[in-house]
């Protein structure tokens, strides 16, 4: 597997993120959605790894998306629809998870 440098921008920018726009996006209203942002700790060099996964919830019966995939996709969906809500959970993912899904679904 390959090891991807990071920058100190990257490091600095998703710091920022999670320090500030993790506790001000409605977790709620992604969980309704079917999908959460989630601070899944550290890169090995020490990046802030903040990833968008689907929500899987048994109390609420079958998750709404198979895979993390589908989630990025409806994510990406709706941010061209002009949602804000989505367009700050794009803000917040670190920035090797946003090349991913832009990677699968273009620019948004």
């Amino acid at each position: 597997m390959q090891q991807i440098s990071t920058t100190e921008s990257e490091t600095r920018d998703a710091a920022t993120a999670a320090a500030f726009g993790l506790d001000a996006l409605d977790h709620d209203a992604a969980r309704r959605d079917g999908w959460v942002i989630s601070d899944c700790g550290s890169y090995r060099d020490g990046a802030p790894r903040i990833e968008l996964q689907k929500f899987d919830n048994s109390e609420q019966g079958s998750p709404s998306f198979r895979d993390d995939r589908e989630a990025w996709a409806h994510v990406v969906a709706r941010v061209r629809a002009g949602s804000a809500l989505h367009m700050q959970a794009l803000d917040l993912v670190d920035r090797r998870e946003r090349f991913a899904i832009e990677a699968a679904f273009g620019h948004w």
